[in-house]
C-alpha cells in the first residue's frame, strides 16, 4: 500500500474531469485507483453516468502507473509532462449506467511496454460487481 500519494502529484486532468480521488497502490506494473462518482462528472444524467466513463478511469489509473515509473523508457524525462495518443483496443461494459455516490476501485496493469508504445489492460469494480474490462494502446508523442 502506497501512503500519502496526491492525485494531482500523478495525472493532468483537473476540475470535473480528474475522476480519480484517491491512490490504493501503485507499482511497477500496477496502479488500483478508488473514485466516487459525482454528479459533476461527464456524462452525468438524472441520478446516473454513462458507463463510457469506464475507460477515462482505466486511462486515468493507466496515467498513474506511467508518472509513478516515470524513469522507464516508455515514460518522459523524470519531472517533464508529455502527451498520449490513446487508443481503445478493446471495451467491455456490463452495466448500463452507474450510481452517483457509488464508489469505484479501478484497477490498470501494464500489459506491455516499448519504445514509446504501450499496453494497459483495466477491471472497474463497485465491490465485488464487475462493470466493465478495458484494453488501451497509448503512443507517447514527445
Amino acid at each position: 500500500m502506497n501512503q500519502n500519494l496526491k492525485v494531482e502529484d500523478f495525472i493532468l486532468q483537473r476540475d470535473r474531469m480528474k475522476l480519480i480521488d484517491e491512490i490504493i497502490m501503485v507499482d511497477e506494473s500496477t496502479a488500483v485507483s478508488e473514485s466516487v462518482v459525482s454528479p459533476t462528472w461527464p456524462l452525468f444524467n438524472d441520478g446516473y453516468v454513462h458507463p463510457i466513463v469506464i475507460i477515462e478511469l482505466v486511462a486515468q489509473t493507466a496515467g498513474i502507473n506511467i508518472k509513478w515509473n516515470e524513469k522507464d523508457e516508455f515514460s518522459s524525462k523524470e519531472g517533464e509532462r508529455g502527451g498520449f495518443l490513446v487508443g481503445i483496443k478493446k471495451a467491455l461494459f456490463h452495466v448500463t449506467r452507474i450510481c452517483v455516490d457509488s464508489t469505484i476501485r479501478t484497477c490498470s496493469k501494464k500489459e506491455c511496454s516499448q519504445m514509446g508504445y504501450a499496453e494497459f489492460s483495466g477491471v472497474v469494480t463497485i465491490g465485488e460487481k464487475n462493470l466493465g474490462e478495458v484494453l488501451l494502446q497509448l503512443f507517447r508523442t514527445d
